[in-house]
């Protein structure tokens, strides 16, 4: 590596989901801004030419690890993106949802080898929620741009 060379800005990945198999796992839970995730995700997906995608719904974001771990089980999918939203509340229930969602979806990524995009929006108010929505196309390049370094690094070997 050579640490003479600077860049302004970080390189830009080309994003071609011809080919890729992409699903999305959304909680019902707080639909409003999940749903609005979705649609997002959905939009970006097919604007990024990924032709094969599956959707899967589930009550809310504490059930996302499981549901992913079924999907992953079959290997049909080069990526996955997670839906759901945490709000905060009186009691500690968000932060144990949240933590179980993100540490059992980081588990589901590293056991199975694949992707697993985190799209839980973890909020003290809907308005904060809200502001995070436009995630939902953030998260579908995270897949694709994913999908694509694995399957350069697993040809590589």
């Amino acid at each position: 590596m050579n640490s003479n060379v600077t860049m302004s800005a970080p390189p830009e990945p080309q994003l071609d989901g011809s080919g890729l198999a992409i699903g999305i796992v959304v909680a019902r839970y707080n639909w409003p801004i999940t749903g609005a995730l979705l649609q997002l995700a959905q939009e970006e997906l097919q604007r990024l030419h990924v032709a094969d995608i599956h959707i899967v719904s589930v009550p809310g974001a504490y059930e996302l690890p499981t549901t992913a771990q079924a999907m992953l089980r079959g290997g049909k999918y080069d990526a996955l993106i997670c839906f759901g939203c945490v709000m905060k509340g009186e009691t500690r229930h968000d932060i144990v949802v949240s933590d179980v969602a993100a540490q059992g979806l980081l588990r589901v990524s590293l056991e199975t080898q694949v992707p697993v995009i985190f799209g839980v929006m973890c909020a003290e108010t809907q308005s904060q929620a809200e502001a995070r929505i436009p995630r939902g196309s953030e998260c579908a390049r995270s897949a694709v741009e994913m999908a694509q370094t694995i399957r350069v690094l697993h040809t590589a070997k």
